[in-house]
């Protein structure tokens, strides 16, 4: 992995900044999120990446816990549609989440995802992922 610059920092998680290879990356923290910290954490990703006319993007779920049904119902009427400002098209690379219950519940919501211009791409470890991330077209 590449050096980063913390772009965003919230106690759902962190948005960093990989400038040399050109993606972003989302890492969510452990522990309890409060109401409208993922919306303001998925927000700046999709700021940033417009910011730098990038269409890809990392997500580190390992220490996700699992989505709220607020949170379930935001992501899929907000970030999921693109009311939420990002590119598009857009691709996620995700390493999927340690806990089982926070695997389901991402799977849930990516599978959502599926008929729309955003696209997931799961993992179950991180050098896979980056691998992946990094054959992707610049």
């Amino acid at each position: 992995m590449t050096a980063s610059t913390i772009y965003f920092r919230n106690p759902a998680g962190l948005v960093l900044e990989h400038s040399l290879d050109r993606y972003a990356e989302l890492r969510y923290l452990p522990g309890k999120r409060q109401t409208g910290d993922l919306a303001a954490l998925l927000a700046q990703l999709g700021q940033l990446l417009l910011a730098r006319n990038w269409h890809k993007f990392l997500s580190d779920n390992r220490q996700m816990a699992p989505y709220s049904a607020d949170e379930k119902q935001w992501f899929a009427s907000q970030w999921l549609p693109g009311v939420v400002p990002r590119p598009t098209p857009l691709t996620g690379v995700v390493v999927l989440p340690e806990q089982v219950v926070a695997r389901l519940s991402f799977l849930e919501m990516s599978m959502k995802a599926s008929e729309g211009s955003l696209r997931y791409r799961t993992f179950h470890e991180l050098d896979e992922a980056l691998s992946y991330l990094t054959a992707l077209a610049q």
